[in-house]
């Protein structure tokens, strides 16, 4: 099969070869979930090139949406990829993406999708704009599926350092490295019962002192969940509002590594909300 190649923002040769009904499935099976996560691989690679390329010219054109968030070309760019992608491999499954602006303006009915329909796509194109305009590396692709409420299954990707994550209910949690490239499964670790390691965000408030005192270490995007993941992380905490697509790919990843994804309250945190926006939450590893 000749390679994929980067057309007008679609997938050239991006082949279609599962075996299930373009229907929604209530309960997608496992083995359904790693074939369609199997043929996403080379688009969210695609994507990711398309990031990469724009992230190393010497200047980024970046537009501010209506929330007041940036934007830049790389987002649009990997929005076209990813969605054309998911289109091609699911078509009876929406896709909710952060840069589709008529899927999660104010006055669309969450309802139309989140209740009528499951299941469905939550993405990020790129998760870390800020980071991107920064130039820290520390961006990433999220690609999280939606099933009754329940972050479902997830695939993180971080362009610049090449790692894939991925997990999700009844599967593994995984990951792979360009210097090791087959899937190895990963687990949160027991956090140490003296210290353990919190992770936040470079803009991150500093978190109020604590009786244990943790090492802290910053990290933008939801790479977070992946540290976490992996067990090189023990807590993250978030206060401010997050948006769905921020959460739902690392939330399932991290559960299927063993760890648990709440909200402040210590309530679950679901997906389907009105105007698809989190409220605090709180990711930790093993207890």
């Amino acid at each position: 099969m000749a390679p994929n190649r980067i057309i007008h923002g679609k997938i050239e040769g991006l082949v279609i070869a599962l075996n299930y009904p373009l229907r929604s499935e209530k309960q997608p099976s496992q083995q359904l979930i790693l074939d369609i996560a199997n043929a996403l691989e080379a688009p969210i690679q695609a994507a990711g090139e398309a990031i990469v390329q724009l992230y190393h010219q010497p200047e980024h054109r970046v537009q501010t949406k209506q929330d007041q968030t940036p934007v830049t070309e790389a987002d649009l760019a990997s929005h076209d990829l990813l969605v054309d992608a998911l289109q091609r491999l699911t078509p009876a499954w929406p896709v909710v993406s952060e840069e589709d602006s008529a899927q999660h303006r104010a006055s669309r009915p969450v309802q139309t999708i989140s209740e009528s329909v499951t299941p469905y796509w939550l993405i990020d194109p790129l998760d870390g704009t800020r980071e991107f305009i920064a130039r820290t590396g520390e961006f990433s692709i999220n690609i999280g599926l939606v099933v009754g409420q329940e972050a479902y299954f997830g695939i993180l990707y971080g362009p610049i350092q090449g790692i894939f994550y991925r997990g999700g209910i009844g599967l593994a949690a995984e990951r792979k490295t360009p210097e090791d490239p087959g899937w190895h499964p990963i687990h949160c670790r027991f956090r140490p019962e003296r210290g353990g390691i919190q992770i936040s965000s470079r803009r991150s408030s500093p978190p109020p002192p604590s009786e244990h005192p943790m090492q802290q270490t910053h990290l933008g995007s939801a790479l977070k969940f992946g540290r976490i993941a992996e067990g090189n992380a023990d807590l993250y905490v978030r206060r401010g509002p997050t948006m769905e697509w921020d959460t739902c790919a690392g939330h399932a990843i991290v559960e299927a590594a063993g760890g648990e994804v709440q909200c402040l309250d210590g309530g679950p945190l679901r997906y389907g909300k009105a105007e698809w926006r989190n409220k605090g939450f709180v990711v930790r590893g093993r207890a």
